[in-house]
């Protein structure tokens, strides 16, 4: 690698490692609640839902054989969202980001 390449390289991984300094969960939590009312993200889960129940299913076989994959599906969109919107979480902050939605969103917490 030549000396252009090395500073670049310095660059971003400083960049990278101000960034995960600089994630702040509760910030996270305030834009995806601005961007996803309660009662948008009960319609979100309400349609998703309907996508894990086979067509020749009782509407209730989710409350009774689903594992929370349709929660999962939500919060894993509210938090893509975030990430392409404002910045990639950090492993910890995605994790924090996702308890603190658990919190916001009780409805969510199907297998929590």
């Amino acid at each position: 690698m030549n000396l252009k390449s090395n500073i670049y390289i310095m660059k971003y991984l400083k960049k990278y490692n101000e960034n995960v300094e600089q994630q702040d969960p509760e910030f996270a939590i305030a834009k995806i609640k601005g961007r996803y009312p309660e009662d948008m993200a009960q319609e979100m889960l309400d349609k998703e839902v309907k996508q894990w129940i086979p067509d020749d299913k009782d509407p209730d076989f989710y409350s009774t054989s689903g594992n929370g994959e349709a929660e999962d599906v939500i919060i894993n969109q509210m938090i893509g969202w975030f990430e392409k919107k404002y910045y990639a979480l950090s492993e910890e902050n995605f994790e924090k980001v996702k308890e603190l939605i658990l919190k916001e969103y009780e409805f969510l917490k199907f297998n929590h």
